[in-house]
């Protein structure tokens, strides 16, 4: 019997082991956020599923935030912490659509535990075209919300060896401490590192030839994001809106004005100022879109200017800020805005 009794227990033991070792590996990484428990060994976390890492951020972590930041992966870029005397969370995503503004805003506020002050609100000319096919595709916005709601979610995935891979790259890239591209910190901030000019010029060019095929040209058909804007703006009748555009190299911008799209261009930032009264213009021609130092690619700048849109839309003095970066779009100068850009 007792021959058996330590066989049954080495088993087990054998059984268990790795079980725990898995589970105990992630939990302590944990590169889904559903812990939020920061380290020198997790401080560098890959983006390799944002909307559901930033999701779990909210529905595990300790939230009292006065301002919500939304948009696209050009927001991502912007460092939520350069929102001066304010507790704000960028819940930017690659590719985030305007109809997915209202669920995932309403989620946030439902995990803040009350209204947003303020929800700053990027806005990508390129999600006009009704019929573009973006490279990625994601779930609607209540596949990732309810993965949250499953019970035992957060302990479930620890046991899981695919997110053991993202622990074990964490832990390396941590180790190193060397800045990585598209990852995070546990603070929510994203780091886009320069890259080589060989490779930069490579992805200029791949950006050039996407948009123009695909975003700008090819079967265009203006949809109108009106109804997702009031969609978001009636949901949240108690909270001050300001709403940005996400400036583009001045080539991308050029581009898209060669394809003919110079009307659709007009009658967007119309439908913008038509729901919320005003937009802060950054995408036309200006000190900062005609410098590519200033981007990664054509279309995607670097963190630096993140800092600088942050500090002119939340009203920070930056003695940094060119005077021509970021105009102040109303119903009353639109018409002189758009005779300026053109």
């Amino acid at each position: 019997m007792n021959n058996y009794q330590k066989w049954f227990q080495t088993v087990l033991v054998l059984i268990l082991l790795p079980v725990f070792l898995v589970g105990g590996f992630n939990y302590y990484i944990d590169p889904l956020w559903t812990f939020n428990h920061a380290h020198q060994y997790n401080r560098i976390q890959l983006s390799f599923n944002e909307r559901q890492q930033k999701t779990n951020r909210l529905a595990f972590g300790k939230n009292d935030y006065d301002s919500l930041l939304l948009g696209s992966s050009r927001v991502t870029y912007i460092n939520q912490h350069d929102f001066t005397g304010q507790r704000t969370f960028n819940y930017a995503v690659n590719n985030m659509l305007p109809q997915e503004y209202a669920d995932y805003a309403r989620f946030a506020r439902q995990q803040n535990g009350r209204d947003f002050d303020t929800i700053y609100l990027g806005l990508d000319f390129f999600s006009t075209n009704r019929n573009l096919e973006l490279p990625n595709q994601f779930e609607p916005p209540a596949y990732y919300i309810d993965q949250t709601r499953q019970f035992g979610y957060r302990f479930k995935n620890l046991l899981s060896t695919d997110l053991l891979k993202y622990s074990w790259k964490n832990l390396e890239n941590s180790r190193r401490g060397e800045p990585l591209s598209f990852s995070y910190d546990h603070s929510n901030v994203k780091t886009l590192v320069p890259a080589p000019a060989q490779e930069k010029a490579w992805r200029i060019a791949q950006n050039m030839d996407w948009y123009g095929n695909e975003v700008y040209g090819g079967d265009y058909r203006y949809g109108s994001i009106k109804p997702a804007l009031q969609q978001l703006k009636a949901a949240f009748p108690h909270t001050r809106f300001v709403v940005f555009t996400t400036p583009v190299s001045e080539e991308l911008f050029q581009l898209m004005v060669d394809q003919g799209r110079w009307p659709d261009y007009q009658h967007w930032l119309t439908e913008i100022v038509e729901v919320f009264g005003e937009v802060c213009n950054f995408n036309y021609p200006n000190t900062i879109t005609r410098d590519m130092a200033n981007y990664y690619d054509a279309s995607h700048f670097y963190p630096r200017i993140g800092t600088l849109i942050a500090h002119r839309i939340s009203g920070v003095a930056d003695p940094a800020l060119p005077d021509d970066f970021g105009v102040r779009v109303t119903r009353t100068n639109l018409p002189a805005h758009l005779r300026a850009v053109d």
